[in-house]
């Protein structure tokens, strides 16, 4: 009997689904075992288990993050399947969405990769990237991406080598454009970025085939070869993250401890260090800021905001916006639920717009309009009894679409009560 194939992703604007179905389009075509294309909202990581192979893809969240649904079901593959290497046996390949907006470009195939080699899964083929919306063309590339992969799992043709992630260049391949008709400046800058991360790929993956400088020629459409399998270094230290952000994270931390050593000696008054998922932090003591992580700090009192204006004053700073009401305060998380952009405020239209891919936003974070999949979060919040100023804590957030902006009052929570 044929080996089953399920097809698991998360998705934003729809365009992650769109790859899931014509991946899935392409399997059926070569006469594949499809029992499945599921979102993983609805499903367990139990299921991957019994499948023989698994095609799994999400959105690449901001530079190089996890999609918001994605993560919990990554943590759980991480907890309950990797110990063991519950997914030893079987065959997979990772499919994203991405934007070379993005210094680091489509990184979602990179983490999924790592995780399911992590429990025990051995990767078939070369991960795809999808760049922004899907057109004829990177539609036809999905089908054939699916159709190859259960051709390769059935035996019908062999497992690929290992070659490096796909560079911007490749990506345009996926959607039919040409490299070269960009801008001279676009295309070189691409390349380099391309270069850059496909040698440090190599370099991370001890024991794999580095590809030959004619492999990159293979890529599109792939080219049936047989090469050395490619093996899996555990990328997990303590506290269980992976080594490029164990880098990235040195990196940031060293940032911030030379700026604050500066700041110590210029500024005596106090300082406050650290670094978060977009950089590192830094800033000067003041009234308004509680030495406490960057996650949560106090933006003044109630009074200090204006009844029926949206307060963007913290936007760089903390990448918020602040609304008071007759009867209530609240304070909103400025990332856009499409690709992690921040939104700004158009006073004129009264309304946020993502600069990125035009998402719309109403005044309370409701998007509206473009590929946003759902509303902006809300920061919990309160007010400190000791100086009655106004507590953000942007680590935990309320989400409309699970009913949570309702859950606040007098002492705080999705809004405070006035």
């Amino acid at each position: 009997m044929a080996k089953s194939i399920l097809i698991v992703y998360s998705t934003g604007g729809g365009n992650t689904k769109n790859s899931a179905e014509a991946i899935a389009e392409g399997v059926k075509q070569a006469g594949g075992n499809l029992i499945g294309v599921k979102n993983v909202t609805e499903i367990s990581v139990e299921e991957l288990t019994r499948a023989d192979c698994i095609l799994m893809g999400e959105p690449t969240w901001g530079d190089g993050e996890h999609y918001d649904d994605f993560l919990p079901f990554d943590k759980a593959m991480k907890e309950k399947l990797a110990p063991g290497k519950k997914l030893a046996g079987k065959q997979a390949a990772a499919f994203a969405g991405c934007d070379r907006a993005y210094s680091i470009f489509g990184n979602a195939v990179d983490m999924i990769e790592d995780r399911l080699m992590e429990c025990g899964a051995e990767i078939m083929q070369q991960g795809v990237k999808v760049e922004l919306e899907h057109n004829e063309h990177s539609l036809n590339f999905c089908r054939k991406w699916g159709h190859d992969f259960a051709k390769r799992v059935s035996g019908e043709m062999p497992k690929q080598p290992y070659i490096p992630r796909m560079t911007h260049d490749d990506a345009d391949r996926v959607k039919g454009i040409d490299p070269a008709s960009r801008t001279k400046g676009a295309a070189a800058a691409g390349a380099s970025a391309g270069n850059v991360k496909a040698a440090v790929t190599n370099a991370k993956q001890p024991g794999s085939v580095r590809p030959k400088p004619e492999a990159k020629a293979n890529l599109l459409p792939y080219k049936a070869t047989v090469a050395p399998a490619r093996t899996f270094e555990k990328k997990f230290t303590a506290g269980e993250i992976s080594r490029r952000r164990f880098v990235q994270a040195g990196t940031y931390g060293g940032i911030a401890l030379i700026s604050g050593a500066v700041a110590a000696f210029f500024f005596p008054g106090g300082f406050q260090v650290g670094f978060t998922r977009n950089g590192p932090y830094f800033s000067i003591g003041s009234k308004n800021v509680l030495f406490e992580p960057p996650t949560r700090f106090k933006i003044g009192t109630v009074d200090e905001y204006m009844v029926g204006k949206v307060d963007t004053r913290w936007q760089t700073k903390y990448r918020i916006w602040v609304v008071r009401e007759p009867s209530k305060l609240y304070v909103g998380l400025l990332l856009c639920t499409h690709l992690g952009c921040t939104p700004d405020w158009k006073e004129s239209e009264n309304k946020f717009k993502c600069p990125c891919h035009g998402s719309g936003y109403y005044v309370d974070g409701v998007n509206f309009e473009g590929p946003a999949p759902r509303p902006m979060e809300h920061c919990d919040v309160s007010i400190d009894p000791s100086d009655g100023q106004v507590v953000v804590d942007k680590g935990r957030t309320y989400r409309k679409e699970k009913g949570e902006w309702t859950q606040g009052g007098p002492q705080g929570g999705a809004y405070i009560a006035l």
